[in-house]
């Protein structure tokens, strides 16, 4: 099967954040569009996002630390802009305010980390639900986070969530500083293909291995994801870490989920997840890998 025909059953699928992703990402529909929105309403609405939001209290908040995993505050609205639920949302102004209460606390001990604060950057942009905390936020990353680039996979994913949320903060607010940043944060990632060491190995197995979702483990196709959002994906040093994306696409035109982080369930240990995102299985297609992976090649000039 091509990977058109593949893109045009999904496109044609009930499930709104296929639907919405295929035509954002793939038939490249502004997303000011009123299908988009309306999509976007719909994804809202869902069985998905409704189990997502499922222990949601009377005053609008999840009662578990906001940085719970994989169920607290920030943890559900990452997932719930990563789908591209609703714009402008007042339910989740609760969530919000429970993010930003911890995030601006100023006896939070913890240092910016862009898992954290890039992530919430994104969100509260994405969803357009900020009362004030983003720039803050912004400010917060770049004043810290370049100071400490890495080279282990954790420092990558640090990157690239913190990456993800200035470009986005640079590109709405019209803010220098984020942009800046972001270069200098892209320049790192390039400089490693993305995905590699110096010798031109992968940083680690998980890392070169397909995850829905990456949460705070980020992968190589987040890596691109976040090099569209930026727009760096024409960059030759992208080239490696699209080879190895297509190498990984299934006879039917889709691609899997090859490794997992988080336990379906309310274990209590960590990791837990309210929603199966699909079970790892290399031979057999998952929706939400197969929805990014096809708009990044359609993105990097693929021919569809």
């Amino acid at each position: 099967m091509s990977t058109a025909h593949i893109a045009r059953a999904l496109s044609a699928m009930d499930e709104p954040f296929v639907r919405y992703k295929i035509r954002l990402n793939v038939s490249t529909r502004p997303p000011s569009e009123r299908e988009i929105r309306i999509l976007r309403d719909e994804i809202r609405d869902s069985v998905l996002v409704r189990t997502l939001l499922a222990e949601l209290d009377t005053a609008g908040r999840i009662p578990l630390p906001p940085s719970h995993r994989w169920r607290g505050a920030h943890w559900v609205l990452y997932m719930l802009a990563d789908l591209g639920s609703a714009s402008g949302d007042k339910s989740l102004w609760g969530l919000r305010d429970q993010v930003c209460e911890w995030l601006l606390d100023p006896d939070r001990p913890e240092p910016a980390c862009g898992a954290i604060e890039g992530n919430a950057l994104y969100y509260l942009l994405f969803l357009d639900i900020d009362a004030g905390c983003a720039d803050a936020l912004a400010q917060r990353l770049a004043g810290s986070l370049p100071k400490a680039l890495g080279r282990s996979p954790a420092a990558f994913g640090q990157v690239l969530t913190a990456l993800r949320g200035l470009t986005l903060h640079a590109r709405l607010r019209t803010d220098r500083t984020s942009g800046d940043v972001a270069a200098r944060l892209a320049e790192h990632l390039l400089a490693h293909r993305l995905y590699q060491k110096p010798d031109g190995q992968p940083l680690s197995a998980d890392y070169a291995s397909l995850h829905y979702p990456c949460y705070e483990h980020c992968d190589f196709l987040f890596a691109l994801k976040v090099m569209v959002e930026a727009g760096y994906l024409a960059d030759a040093r992208c080239r490696a870490a699209l080879d190895l994306l297509k190498s990984k696409q299934l006879d039917d035109g889709a691609f899997p989920a090859e490794r997992k982080h988080y336990r379906v369930g309310r274990v209590g240990k960590g990791d837990d997840s309210l929603v199966d995102w699909g079970r790892p299985n290399r031979s057999r297609p998952n929706l939400h890998v197969t929805c990014d992976a096809l708009g990044v090649l359609h993105a990097a000039g693929e021919r569809f």
